[in-house]
């Protein structure tokens, strides 16, 4: 499954506030110009629809101490803090990601449409739960299957988590290929715009329990923006380790050997983890002159930080794509808060990147 939600609702927000309070032990859908959205996709007249959450709070940090959040057995332990939440909430059965080689058939059009007008709900409760202060309002949409996915042990954990997401709406771009799985999920294409610029594309899976249809599972695609311009610029993570020390220095190696580019549409950035640990990469824009050093002093305030969008859990050996549309001229850092093996984040040790989005010649 795409990890990349967990990370930016969840990773994202412990990271900066571990670092505001000088921290360095924890990990680290707006307009959009030349590209419309389908029919399908309009979302602005659609109303969230959805039960919310009964009241509960989320899990005591000390029960939480040692659990592995994205496992089976999490799954399986996963309990509400209140009896009232407990009964509403149906457990489903572990659910493998589909099979390279599986395939779906074509939805007929009563689950078409079913499964269009589930994501459509979705993407309106997310922006009505994050402009009201209630992400229960979408939770309440998700699956224990996808919520133990996004790292939660509860709903009310995954709520939590949501609060002070740096993201504050989602829109909606396409929604089509609509197939139905040997599981009896429904799956459908989705292309969605996070915050401004944040630009990804998913195959999101529903389960049915008891007669509603729940979001269910993320499948990273391809990006395919519908826009004139792409350009692509690949990032090689590396890490050097100090024979003498064992000090590891981490760094974004940019292949092209400028960290330049020219504003286009579409920028993809293709990072390559050549390492031996896991990283992520998050683009933000820090104060104008500011220092990126400052993300790790405390002097940089964390409120006028502006988070664009990142890919997470990039694991050695892989790569993995972060698409951003219409980034505007101007300087950027990308950072990795993942922590070193001496409790420091990986920024710490030399992985924070300043680039420049420069004016097309002409």
């Amino acid at each position: 499954m795409s990890n990349d939600r967990r990370a930016t609702f969840r990773c994202v927000r412990l990271a900066t506030a571990a670092l505001a309070l000088g921290i360095f032990t924890s990990a680290g859908l707006a307009g959009v110009g030349a590209q419309d959205a389908t029919p399908a996709a309009s979302p602005a007249a659609v109303v969230c629809d959805s039960p919310g959450l009964p009241p509960g709070t989320p899990t005591p940090m000390d029960d939480m101490s040692g659990m592995d959040m994205g496992t089976p057995a999490a799954d399986e332990s996963m309990e509400m803090a209140s009896p009232a939440a407990d009964e509403s909430m149906e457990m489903s059965s572990p659910v493998a990601e589909a099979s390279p080689t599986e395939t779906g058939t074509p939805a007929d059009e009563a689950e078409s449409e079913a499964a269009i007008a589930v994501v459509q709900n979705y993407v309106a409760c997310y922006n009505e739960g994050q402009a009201s202060g209630d992400p229960g309002l979408y939770v309440a949409l998700e699956s224990t299957t996808f919520v133990t996915d996004q790292g939660s042990v509860t709903r009310y954990d995954r709520v939590d988590d949501e609060l002070g997401s740096p993201f504050k709406t989602a829109k909606l771009l396409s929604v089509d290929n609509v197939m139905l799985w040997g599981d009896g999920r429904l799956s459908a294409d989705v292309q969605v715009l996070i915050g401004p610029y944040w630009f990804n594309e998913w195959r999101v899976f529903l389960t049915k329990q008891g007669g509603t249809w729940l979001w269910d599972q993320e499948v990273s695609l391809p990006s395919h923006p519908d826009v004139d311009f792409v350009a692509v610029n690949g990032i090689n993570i590396t890490e050097t380790k100090d024979e003498s020390t064992g000090d590891i220095t981490y760094a974004f190696v940019s292949y092209s050997g400028s960290w330049d580019f020219t504003e286009s549409d579409a920028i993809i950035f293709n990072f390559t983890n050549s390492g031996e640990e896991p990283h992520e990469a998050i683009v933000m824009q820090l104060p104008e002159g500011a220092d990126p050093m400052g993300l790790l002093d405390g002097s940089i305030d964390f409120s006028q930080v502006s988070i664009m969008g990142g890919v997470f859990d990039i694991e050695p050996g892989t790569s993995a794509d972060l698409t951003l549309l219409h980034l505007p001229v101007g300087t950027y850092t990308m950072v990795c808060f993942f922590p070193a093996p001496d409790g420091a984040p990986h920024a710490a040790h030399g992985m924070i990147q300043q680039f420049n989005i420069v004016a097309a010649e002409g």
